[in-house]
């Protein structure tokens, strides 16, 4: 009903109800409010980069709720978990742990409680019985053997279902935090499992952060859950330390109170800051909207406009884009949602087949009538690296437009049939010195090639840079700078973000205009 923009606030506020919970309800059990906003401000910084606009914000939403009733002081608090896990069942297809969370709640209370087993089994059966109020039914326990027991494709080839340990997930810096929590949670559990108060060793939060702990040593994608348990194991830790010393923050030194969460508040905001400068367009990272430098803006209106008929390829990664855009007009090839339930595990293996065999690309373009291929610029699967030699290599395919972040080929007759104009020689992997030097026409070819690309989009890094270098290759250095120069003037006017500057500071040093290059610093 809002659009984006309020599915990206929805999803913000979820996760903002999330850590507000959990420094709320902790601050009150151990009355250790500055504490317990300095844990939570931790776990905040060190799990921002799964602070998505991702489904799986309602997962983080009913861990916390969960961990906050098994452990509440109050009794009757477990059975709150009976409606919460029917609401989970239906809105995220990670409620198992909400059996799990139950689970062991259950064997922590009968562990010193032996013979109140069936009192405290009931609040059990009801959160398990609570799962067959969802649309699957009785399937859900199925789906449960296949999350906890399975395993899909999708899972050996997404870094985030892989453990925080593999190379994949250190390049994207989530270990280095994990690293560090870890070393903490030794600590915690040494000090707990040594101290002289038996009964703290046996405190539920201790096996909780051991659960999802393993879990996460397993699979990245269940860091923030142990940071959760974690985070709570942390405050109740320091409540206990610091219970003979209830004057550190007395009400004459209340400014060290101040002090100590204006620092906090301060390293939030700057690492949040950082975090948005480095893995993305700085002024569109606190925006709402869609970052058009990371997806086939351009080319989905090409596609719409020359209103392409029948099927179009796009690939895993924009897939999700393809469909926000084009739907209902168009259907989506793949795209990133839960392969096992939408598409099926047989159809994301021969997407994974598609880029390594002739046989299955010519199947797959006679099976659903495809007649575009949307790739994304560059082609960094191995599966879309070759779809892509196959296509600029067969003569029925064309390459109908091209930019940073995408390659859009059409089926040339269909090309001809919607007027659309073709690349007859120009491609972002080959330079003008090598056309010219192998096609005997190619100087004539590329200047109506180039006359193509600027009637199409003239505001493209990469289609500037290579006119540029064929402008320099044919001897007309004067336009060739002009053209360079214009990449400055993008960069200054119509697109001033950093994306644009780094890129087009790249080419300019690589083709030799470093004072132009200069001017973007």
């Amino acid at each position: 009903m809002g659009g984006l923009p309020a599915i990206q606030l929805f999803c913000a506020g979820i996760l903002t109800v999330t850590y507000s919970l959990l420094y709320a309800v902790w601050a009150k059990r151990t009355r250790r409010t500055v504490l317990s906003f300095g844990i939570v401000a931790v776990l905040i910084l060190a799990s921002c980069y799964w602070a998505q606009t991702r489904i799986y914000v309602f997962e983080y939403l009913y861990t916390v709720i969960s961990i906050l009733l098994i452990t509440s002081p109050t009794p009757q608090a477990i059975w709150w978990t009976v409606p919460l896990q029917v609401a989970w069942i239906n809105s995220h297809p990670s409620a198992i742990i909400g059996i799990f969370l139950v689970g062991i709640w259950f064997v922590t209370k009968t562990w010193s409680q032996s013979h109140s087993i069936k009192k405290f089994s009931v609040p059990v059966i009801l959160v398990i019985g609570a799962n067959l109020l969802s649309p699957i039914g009785v399937r859900a326990y199925l789906k449960f053997a296949e999350e906890a027991f399975g395993e899909h494709p999708s899972r050996t080839n997404i870094f985030e279902w892989l453990s925080p340990f593999s190379p994949t997930v250190s390049s994207q810096h989530l270990a280095s935090w994990f690293f560090g929590s870890c070393i903490v949670f030794a600590l915690v559990l040494a000090r707990q499992f040594i101290s002289s108060d038996k009964t703290r060793s046996a405190n539920i939060l201790l096996p909780l952060a051991l659960t999802f702990f393993s879990l996460a040593i397993g699979c990245a994608r269940h860091i923030p859950l142990f940071y959760f348990a974690l985070g709570s194991l942390l405050i109740c830790a320091g409540e206990s330390a610091l219970r003979d010393r209830s004057n550190l923050f007395a009400s004459n030194k209340r400014w060290i109170v101040h002090l100590i969460s204006c620092l906090l508040v301060v390293l939030i905001a700057t690492k949040v800051m950082i975090y948005g400068y480095a893995y993305g367009n700085a002024e569109r990272h606190f925006a709402f909207g869609i970052d058009t430098h990371k997806f086939p803006d351009k080319a989905i209106e090409i596609i719409k406009t020359s209103k392409i008929e029948s099927n179009i390829f796009s690939d895993y990664d924009t897939g999700a884009y393809f469909l926000y855009r084009m739907y209902p007009d168009y259907k989506v090839y793949i795209d990133g949602a839960r392969l096992d339930e939408v598409y099926g595990e047989d159809a994301f293996l021969r997407y994974m087949q598609i880029g390594n065999d002739q046989q299955v690309i010519n199947e797959e373009i006679s099976k659903y009538d495809i007649r575009a291929f949307l790739v994304p610029l560059p082609p960094t699967e191995s599966e879309v690296v070759q779809l892509y030699k196959f296509l600029s290599s067969d003569p029925l395919w064309g390459l109908a437009y091209f930019d940073d972040t995408s390659m859009l080929f059409v089926r040339r007759d269909e090309a001809s049939r919607k007027g659309l104009p073709v690349f007859s020689y120009l491609s972002p992997f080959m330079g003008a010195d090598r056309i010219i030097k192998t096609k005997p026409d190619g100087g004539t070819t590329l200047e109506k090639d180039f006359e193509i690309g600027e009637a199409i989009n003239p505001n493209s890094i990469a289609f500037l840079t290579m006119k540029t270098r064929f402008l320099k290759t044919i001897g007309q250095t004067d336009l060739a700078t002009q053209t360079a120069r214009r990449m400055v003037t993008l960069c200054k006017e119509i697109d001033p973000s950093k994306v644009c500057r780094e890129t087009a500071r790249r080419q300019l040093i690589g083709m030799g205009q470093y004072a132009l290059a200069r001017e973007l610093q």
